[in-house]
């Protein structure tokens, strides 16, 4: 029976995590995430995608290890728009290849997908419906900083993505995280029961 991609996103420290949590808790479900499998990605040292790193950018781009640095790409693509496309183009057809390998071998019917940059990256069009998580500005920025980051860095890190607010408004389902597990858990078992229904599974 076809599995139903359910796509989560949301801006750093709305609260991905647990929603996350949350649907892997409701029977039937299996969660994955993109950046997961990017970085498994990122360990290899053998892959066809690293040997095409190394014919664009040269044998820099691989560490010491042989596998790709992470740095030194970031390095090439940040202030260059082209260069990151061309870095998106050959990354993101493998991490949906690799997306698909994973929830076919599983079995399951239902997945939910974290995927930060959904819309930015167009992962939407592959999803069967979307989820955004949304929480105050001021909200984001307590979590960020309780993590580590610096303010500037987590100013940085929300302007590289949609607005927290864009993304709520371009996704089939959204949840309100202003704070409270139990809200949020509730939202999710709302919605998890009307995708449900949605199919008639």
């Amino acid at each position: 029976m076809k599995c139903v991609w359910i796509g989560l996103t949301g801006g750093p420290g709305c609260g991905k995590s647990e929603v996350v949590k949350s649907f892997s808790e409701i029977p039937g479900w299996q969660c994955y995430d993109t950046d997961q499998i990017c970085h498994e990605i990122y360990q290899e040292s053998n892959s066809p995608l690293v040997r095409l790193m190394e014919d664009r950018w040269g044998s820099e781009v691989r560490s010491a290890a042989g596998q790709p640095d992470r740095k030194v790409i970031a390095e090439k693509v940040f202030n260059d728009e082209r260069e990151r496309a061309w870095l998106n183009s050959i990354l993101h057809p493998e991490i949906l290849f690799r997306l698909e390998n994973k929830i076919s071998a599983s079995g399951t019917e239902w997945a939910l997908i974290e995927v930060p940059l959904l819309f930015e990256a167009k992962f939407d069009v592959r999803m069967d419906r979307t989820v955004a998580i949304w929480s105050p500005p001021e909200v984001q920025f307590e979590r960020l900083i309780a993590r580590g980051w610096t303010r500037e860095h987590a100013e940085k890190r929300i302007a590289s993505q949609l607005p927290a607010a864009k993304k709520l408004e371009l996704a089939d389902y959204g949840i309100i995280n202003r704070g409270s597990l139990e809200s949020l858990r509730e939202q999710c078992l709302r919605i998890a029961d009307e995708i449900k229904n949605i199919y008639n599974k």
